[in-house]
């Protein structure tokens, strides 16, 4: 996490209730760091611009028992121009690309804390990665640009090595502008 995208979103008042409650953590967008061998350059290098998506803040509710599962991730985001279709509207290839990269983030914060306990009760853990198998997105009403919006995702169904995942894209008075469900299998990392 980046101070100055925390500086930047604690200057915005919604945002800075969100970021102030104490039931929520702020965490690293780890999407949003740049890696030697290119993961995730996506977002941590291409979308990562004063014209893009200039300030990224991810945080999630604290579950009330330690070893349970994250329910919901939220991520804020600031969208600007440069990823417009057309004038002051972002592109629905972004919109989905949005959803899809926060749905992965609430995955990925599982997939750390379950490890953590692992390592902690001395077991070990298989390096597996979860891959978008299948993404269905609704539109509901243009996500205008430039502003900052909310992007919340949450586990629906989990069974095996699958996990449904629903999410939503919402403005600053909690209007859901996109609406997005998906499929993610998990793989291991040698296949990539």
């Amino acid at each position: 996490m980046g101070d100055d995208d925390l500086t930047f979103f604690q200057t915005i008042p919604w945002c800075a209730s969100l970021i102030n409650d104490p039931s929520y953590v702020t965490i690293p967008t780890i999407s949003r760091v740049s890696k030697e061998d290119t993961e995730d350059a996506l977002f941590g290098d291409i979308l990562r611009t004063d014209k893009t998506i200039a300030a990224c803040l991810s945080l999630y509710k604290k579950p009330a028992v330690s070893t349970a599962p994250i329910g919901e991730v939220t991520t804020l985001l600031s969208l600007e121009y440069g990823l417009n279709g057309y004038r002051h509207v972002c592109h629905g290839g972004i919109v989905a690309t949005i959803l899809d990269e926060v749905m992965g983030i609430l995955l990925a914060v599982n997939k750390d804390r379950e490890a953590e306990i692992a390592r902690d009760t001395g077991r070990s853990v298989e390096t597996m990665a979860e891959v978008t198998a299948e993404l269905t997105v609704k539109y509901l009403k243009p996500v205008t640009t430039p502003q900052t919006v909310r992007v919340k995702a949450w586990l629906s169904r989990t069974e095996g090595r699958k996990f449904w995942v629903e999410g939503t894209i919402e403005d600053k008075s909690g209007t859901v502008l996109a609406r997005g469900e998906a499929l993610f299998v998990q793989i291991r990392k040698s296949v990539l």
